[in-house]
């Protein structure tokens, strides 16, 4: 008995805090005493574990490293990495396990002894983290650098071939065999510089290390010198312009986005046969502009849609009609990112051409990496208003649709699916693998999720439960065969409805409609306050950007929608209950812990001090106010 601790006076207290803040983790967190029983587990460890019942985490009995084994891929080796981690019961151990047949394909286990302030051995601590994002961004580098250097070694291959010939003997070769070589190295040599060069500018740009000279461009007079350049280059192709003459000054770096120009017609070119038509459209809403380029080409099957612009990638037919390296539709992605600007692909399929899209803003968030010339900066404080347009293709118009996300790994249903969805002038994007899923969810918010229950990689039920634990975004559920406790659980999970397959269209077409009719009008400020300020805060609601002292502040959408909802509320009392059920939905509103967390990551960034909040200040016990200063 003199071995045991006395409790402190504030242990409930102290133990709530601590409680509260392990709960509000993304990794997981795990407590084990002696004996090896889980005493405490934090939700995000019940996730990652695969523990949602309760009743494993809270059993006596419970042996995680067994769990453990019965997730991963390879038991033997991870029996050895976990028998290693818990032998050193001194020092703190990690290691990454690969797992199968769960929404987690990585996690990391880190363990680590826990002692009393005695010095006595408590238990261990076990940390989970989800690093599968971490080991596919590893893997995607592994496998750019292999194609890098594979591509690399061709034109140096050929260069080195020639050059020995003619060193080992030139006088045994004719003038016009020792031309053929020379220009083999010449070409072999240019095609090098083009790939390194490419290579850089491409690095630099996602890094940020390539300034972008900004200028002031006019996009219709652009396009009609490249028609007239490609007329010229490529005259067995017909070229077709269709432009809005009055678009607004473009303010971008005038050679980048010529090269990712030169990038998409030449893929439209090499891709499509002699005689084809090649047509170039653009067009404005009030943010920015859009230009779209189409081909009557061999086209691009669904399921490579998503890797069209991965560096050094080819599909089939691609590589049946080019030799080229692979870089130039990545090159252009990384001019149209760097801006600020979206590119995408889309095709009907296989031998039905393609057309290629890609967004520039008026003006780049980001002009601190560029240097402008004073009169650019004085040039472009206003942009004129556009004249409404009519009777033309209305590429624009396309964003105004309800967006969809399908989330389908059997590529024929997707077809099928789409071309329905879209014929209802539905805005769909299109995805197989749950990597891609989170991905397009942190590019752009759809309005509704089609999400089936068995994708390529992981369970649509384990990525519901991922889903629902930073969007409300509305979920109808493409479900295999299944028994009504099933059905239950996805529906405890957080689906909106649910179909089982096989499924009428007719049927799943109405439920869009009912659960998009359900849906609140948005809470965001009409187009006639687009602009929020208080003090040195400003929210530009436009362009979803928000400034303190003129730096931009990068929140998350959480972060952002928070902050928009105490902005709409400036100067009054706004309830922790009201907060909850406007940013994270009704069925969050007991979890005052998600908005400790978020006011905290707000006023670390918007707050010069933290701890004395100027504009994000508590009513204790209420709510948080938005000060009007």
């Amino acid at each position: 008995m003199e071995n045991i601790d006395i409790i402190p006076a504030g242990f409930t207290r102290e133990y709530r805090v601590l409680a509260e803040v392990c709960a509000s983790m993304s990794s997981g967190f795990v407590l084990l005493n002696q004996q090896e029983h889980m005493v405490y587990s934090n939700p995000s460890a019940q996730r990652l574990l695969g523990l949602y019942q309760g009743n494993q985490a809270t059993a006596e009995d419970f042996d995680i490293r067994q769990h453990l084994l019965s997730l991963v891929a390879d038991p033997r080796q991870a029996r050895s990495e976990l028998e290693l981690a818990w032998s050193h019961s001194e020092r703190e151990y990690a290691t990454d396990l690969a797992l199968a047949d769960v929404a987690v394909r990585w996690l990391r286990v880190r363990v680590f002894p826990v002692h009393s302030e005695r010095g006595y051995m408590l238990g261990r601590g076990v940390i989970f983290d989800d690093i599968t994002l971490e080991r596919s961004a590893l893997e995607t580098r592994r496998e750019t650098l292999a194609l890098a250097a594979h591509e690399l070694k061709t034109p140096l291959a050929i260069i080195k071939g020639c050059a020995t010939t003619l060193l080992g003997g030139s006088a045994r070769w004719d003038p016009a065999m020792q031309r053929e070589m020379l220009q083999m190295i010449d070409a072999q040599s240019d095609r090098l510089y083009d790939v390194l060069n490419t290579l850089l500018d491409m690095w630099r740009l996602d890094t940020g290390a390539q300034p972008l000279r900004l200028t002031q461009v006019h996009i219709p007079e652009l396009l009609q010198q490249l028609v007239k350049r490609w007329h010229l280059q490529a005259g067995s192709h017909r070229f077709v312009l269709d432009v809005y003459p009055s678009l607004p000054m473009v303010t971008c770096d005038v050679v980048r986005v010529e090269q990712a120009l030169n990038h998409l017609l030449e893929n439209a070119v090499t891709y499509s046969s002699s005689g084809s038509v090649v047509t170039i459209r653009a067009e404005a809403n009030d943010v920015e502009v859009r230009i779209g380029v189409s081909d009557e080409g061999v086209g691009i099957a669904a399921e490579q849609l998503d890797r069209i612009f991965d560096r050094f990638y080819r599909g089939k037919q691609q590589e049946e009609h080019s030799d080229g390296s692979g870089l130039g539709l990545a090159a252009a992605r990384a001019t149209v990112e760097a801006h600020g600007g979206r590119i995408w692909a889309d095709s009907l399929g296989v031998g039905q051409g393609a057309t290629f899209y890609f967004t520039l803003p008026f003006m780049p968030r980001a002009l601190t990496t560029a240097a402008p010339p004073a009169a650019l900066v004085a040039g472009t404080a206003e942009v004129p208003a556009l004249p409404k347009q009519s009777g033309r293709p209305a590429l624009f118009r396309r964003d105004r649709r309800v967006r969809v996300l399908l989330a389908e790994s059997d590529s024929r249903l997707t077809r099928y699916l789409r071309a329905n969805l879209e014929e209802q002038q539905y805005r769909v994007q299109t995805v197989s693998h749950g990597v891609q899923f989170l991905r397009q969810l942190d590019l752009e918010e759809p309005d509704v999720i089609l999400l089936s229950t068995r994708l390529a990689d992981m369970s649509g039920v384990e990525l519901l439960q991922r889903l629902r634990e930073f969007s409300r975004t509305p979920v109808i559920m493409l479900a295999d065969e299944c028994d009504e406790d099933e059905r239950v659980q996805i529906f405890d999970l957080g689906s909106d409805d649910l179909v089982v397959k096989p499924f009428g269209m007719k049927e799943l077409l109405a439920r869009v409609r009912a659960l998009l009719r359900r849906q609140p009008s948005n809470t965001e400020p009409t187009n006639n306050q687009t602009n929020f300020s208080t003090g040195e805060l400003t929210i530009d609601y436009a362009q979803h950007l928000v400034t303190v002292k003129g730096r931009t502040v990068q929140l998350s959408k959480i972060e952002y929608k928070l902050l928009s909802v105490l902005a709409q509320n400036v100067g009054m009392v706004v309830t922790h209950e009201l907060l909850l059920e406007k940013v994270w939905g009704p069925e969050y509103n007991r979890d005052v812990d998600f908005i400790w967390v978020y006011i905290s990551r707000l006023r670390r960034k918007l707050e010069e001090d933290s701890r004395r909040p100027k504009y994000i200040v508590t009513v204790p016990d209420v709510g948080y106010k938005l000060v009007k200063l």
